[in-house]
């Protein structure tokens, strides 16, 4: 993944998070947050999102749901999934532009429809320490974003289990897909990444992310497609065959039907 200039990742030693804070602020925004295309030409469309409003409140309409953004919340907006912004007023508002190299975050949205939090007596703190120090590329500083986001983070992941819910299980199977999405797959080649049957294992992903091996590499196709169209200048068809999808026609349904949109006006949103 390539970063901007700024960006620290922060890896523990665990596996069990790995960050990259791409921005982070304390701002107040009006109106003007009525204007912003999100599915416009800029990086961070590409990024998770933490928000935790200080006053006022905004809605935030995702490709699945509607959020009401309140004081005295913490949110969590997996990336690719804000559609539109709408405040009356001013909110005055954190927020943190982040990427997570673990398959546990990229997978949330099948996971949980847990999106906000209640704040506790130590989230503004949690939020200061990230500000201050996501810059200082030393150890110390990388230690300590690391913990705050650990803490921050894991309201939204209480009650997802590692273990029993199956997803470390699955950990070479998720990074095969990552690598191969944009290829043909097999059911049987994952399934022999983790030694059991084809029947069980489609089984099983599904149980344990609520969706199928199948859905999932188009979904990832989706993603993939959403970053060419916004970050190059290849045409339709050419990002149609370039996350994997061998007929152009059905690309452009299913982008249509996932994102809300043809792709072609998703990058003349981008391009106005």
């Amino acid at each position: 993944t390539n970063f901007r200039s700024g960006d620290i990742a922060m890896t523990q030693d665990n596996g069990i998070s790995t960050y990259s804070i791409g921005t982070a602020r304390r701002l107040e925004i009006g109106k003007e947050w009525n204007d912003v295309k999100w599915n416009k030409d800029h990086f961070q469309i590409q990024y998770h999102r933490l928000y935790y409003p200080i006053s006022g409140r905004a809605k935030l309409l995702l490709l699945d749901k509607e959020l009401d953004l309140v004081a005295g919340r913490v949110y969590f907006i997996p990336a690719f999934s804000i559609a539109e912004s709408h405040i009356d007023g001013r909110m005055e508002k954190y927020y943190i532009h982040f990427q997570a190299e673990q398959p546990l975050f990229e997978m949330y949205r099948y996971l949980s429809d847990k999106y906000s939090v209640e704040a506790s007596s130590h989230t503004q703190h949690l939020f200061d320490l990230i500000l201050s120090s996501y810059r200082d590329n030393s150890y110390a500083a990388r230690m300590r974003v690391q913990g705050a986001m650990n803490l921050i983070m894991a309201d939204f992941l209480d009650g997802i289990s590692l273990e029993r819910g199956g997803i470390a299980k699955f950990a070479p199977v998720l990074a095969y897909i990552n690598e191969h999405f944009r290829e043909n797959i097999s059911l049987a080649t994952l399934a022999e990444l983790m030694n059991i049957s084809t029947m069980y294992f489609s089984g099983f992903f599904k149980r344990t992310f609520n969706i199928s091996p199948k859905q999932y590499i188009l979904n990832k196709r989706l993603t993939e497609s959403q970053r060419l169209l916004l970050e190059t200048d290849l045409s339709v068809k050419e990002v149609a065959y370039a996350v994997g999808f061998e007929n152009e026609n059905y690309f452009s349904e299913y982008f249509s039907a996932k994102v809300g949109i043809p792709a072609l006006r998703f990058r003349q949103r981008r391009l106005s």
